[in-house]
């Protein structure tokens, strides 16, 4: 997964083909910490987000990572948080949704950078994921859209 901290206000698209987007998850993650942001990673509902949660805590054996959800006893203590739609995320680096969980134009700004991943099988997950594209697009928002069709993750388009 590609992260770079060049450019700011961005949205990041990853059509995720080759994994599950739970699966695919902890290598972002990873990638956000080497950089020194804070995460905010959004579900749907709190029965989605314990699937995630579960996800980065065995995803990895070889690499920790520290991680809560919000309202948990760890909260304070940790840089990446998962949350749903209704919690307050801005006070992160990095937006990710999953689980077709949107974004709002007005709040991209508060972002260093925002993603969406979202699942090939999920038709819910790709009709969100084009609606956005095409929403960001009208608003002039920079996007890009990542995919993994071949194997590995490349840049495919963007606006």
């Amino acid at each position: 997964i590609i992260l770079s901290v060049a450019n700011v206000s961005e949205v990041y698209f990853y059509h995720v083909t080759k994994q599950t987007v739970a699966s695919a998850l902890p290598q972002l993650l990873a990638k956000s910490i080497d950089v020194g942001w804070t995460v905010f990673i959004r579900g749907k509902d709190d029965e989605s987000l314990k699937l995630f949660d579960d996800t980065i805590w065995t995803a990895q054996p070889e690499s920790f990572i520290p991680h809560a959800v919000i309202g948990s006893q760890n909260e304070q203590k940790c840089d990446i948080l998962l949350g749903t739609e209704e919690n307050d995320s801005s006070n992160s680096d990095f937006l990710i949704t999953v689980n077709g969980a949107l974004i709002s134009k007005e709040e991209i700004s508060s972002y260093k950078r925002c993603a969406l991943l979202f699942d090939d099988k999920n038709s819910d997950e790709m009709d969100i994921a084009r609606e956005q594209w095409i929403e960001f697009s009208k608003a002039d928002i920079r996007a890009k859209y990542w995919s993994q069709e071949t194997g590995v993750w490349s840049l495919k388009r963007e606006n």
